[in-house]
């Protein structure tokens, strides 16, 4: 016969072994991180466009064969900071900063081939061109939680004016030059767009 005290230490090694061998029970865990989602795509093609048919406004300030009205600037109500609705879009960046938006889509003409599109000044404005599919549906592009491409390639569709959805990123007044570039001659010109109370000369 085992003594009373043999029984327990016998139970207390099966009681160890098995702790031993379970898994532990998790405790509560932190939130995964909310890291950046992809990027978007660098090239946009005919199928990546708005579906219909954007008719061609000769007023709209252009380059290229790459035009926006949106490139007229920004509505003269919009103001730098953004502190209410009434003077501007703010979007959060990745970083958490506050960025003054303009939606600004961009209309390409039929036929043009490939064109090469970029902020090149001020360095820290950005331009988003989404196809109409991301535009619609990619929350991290609505949240802020995605890198940006420093420029993208558009084709534009063979018979139709091409239009993208598109947007321009300001952290404060500013000038956003744009340049569009040809890549099959190299040639390239700019378009100077006022943003949040920035003047262009």
């Amino acid at each position: 016969m085992w003594s009373f005290q043999a029984r327990l230490a016998l139970l207390a090694i099966v009681l160890l072994t098995i702790n031993g061998c379970s898994s532990p029970t998790p405790g509560p865990s932190e939130p995964p991180g909310d890291p950046l989602a992809a990027s978007l795509p660098t090239e946009l093609g005919c199928e990546d466009a708005w579906e219909g048919n954007p008719t061609y406004d000769p007023a709209a300030p252009g380059a290229e064969g790459v035009s926006s009205l949106a490139w007229q600037g920004s509505p003269p109500s919009y103001s730098w900071p953004i502190d209410n609705e009434t003077k501007g879009q703010a979007y959060r960046a990745p970083d958490g900063s506050i960025r003054g938006a303009w939606k600004a889509p961009i209309t390409v003409d039929a036929g043009l081939g490939k064109r090469t599109i970029e902020v090149v000044s001020p360095s820290n404005a950005e331009l988003v061109v989404a196809a109409a599919s991301e535009w619609e549906s990619n929350q991290a592009l609505r949240e802020g939680r995605i890198q940006l491409p420093h420029s993208y390639t558009i084709n534009s569709c063979p018979e139709n004016v091409t239009q993208f959805p598109g947007m321009l990123l300001v952290q404060g007044p500013a000038c956003v030059v744009i340049k569009v570039t040809d890549p099959a001659t190299g040639k390239s010109s700019t378009v100077s767009v006022p943003m949040y109370g920035g003047k262009c000369p």
